[in-house]
């Protein structure tokens, strides 16, 4: 039995881990010892997962933690990404044929310099956009297919994250009979689905304080993320 109660209170166990963990996820890098604690939250590999949210004592090691975190949510992603970058060489080649004919004179070699009149491109595209439509229908399914990828990875890493938590050693991110076996269940996803629902909320009630509210909105969902995560992980 998934208990929110205790996510969503986790944050807010102590004001002072709570004040410093959002200062930490203001400053780019540093913010990687932010994730670590975070991850940390989910209390698996501990013998009694705690209430409450974990000491600030060991840095380095959450740093490391943190920073391998992102490293396996970007392998995961590398898919999406060769898509994505597959969908960009076809739609860079495609289009330049498309509107290569409509081109003025010197266009390419101004683009080419820098030397481009301010909103030529926007210009040139507006004029003739009917050109671009077999490019971007073509396209369509390459992108969809990108932002589903996208998805699955965004899905399966905590799962992945947990493991390596858990196991302590970085291939076991990526031993996906395990990983599968735990992402796809029913309660995995209403987890997952309840802890973005969340993240979102809260970024776009702070969304009005610059810096701050990211930050603030970051690490109190990522929090309650992972503890609800971990209970979901320790499972049976």
């Amino acid at each position: 039995m998934v208990n929110y109660e205790e996510a969503l209170k986790k944050p807010f166990t102590d004001l002072g881990k709570l004040v410093l963990g959002i200062i930490l996820s203001i400053i780019p890098i540093v913010n990687w010892i932010a994730q670590g604690f975070i991850i940390e939250n989910s209390g698996v590999g501990k013998n009694k997962p705690s209430k409450k949210m974990p000491e600030w004592k060991d840095l380095g090691d959450y740093f490391v933690k943190g920073f391998l975190s992102y490293v396996i949510l970007f392998i995961y992603l590398i898919p999406a990404i060769i898509v994505f970058l597959i969908a960009i060489g076809y739609a860079a080649g495609s289009l330049f044929s498309a509107f290569a004919g409509v081109m003025p004179e010197g266009f390419m070699s101004s683009m080419m310099t820098g030397n481009l009149p301010t909103g030529g491109m926007g210009q040139l595209f507006s004029q003739h956009w009917m050109l671009a439509l077999p490019t971007l229908i073509t396209l369509a399914p390459l992108i969809l297919l990108g932002l589903i990828l996208v998805l699955i990875a965004v899905y399966l890493a905590p799962i992945a994250i947990l493991n390596y938590l858990k196991n302590k050693k970085f291939g076991k991110a990526f031993d996906f009979s395990f990983v599968f076996s735990k992402a796809f269940t029913g309660k995995y996803f209403i987890v997952w689905l309840i802890a973005g629902i969340i993240g979102v909320i809260l970024r776009m009630i702070l969304s009005f304080i610059p810096w701050l509210g990211f930050a603030i909105a970051y690490f109190i969902s990522g929090v309650i993320a992972y503890s609800l995560y971990g209970q979901v992980f320790r499972e049976k």
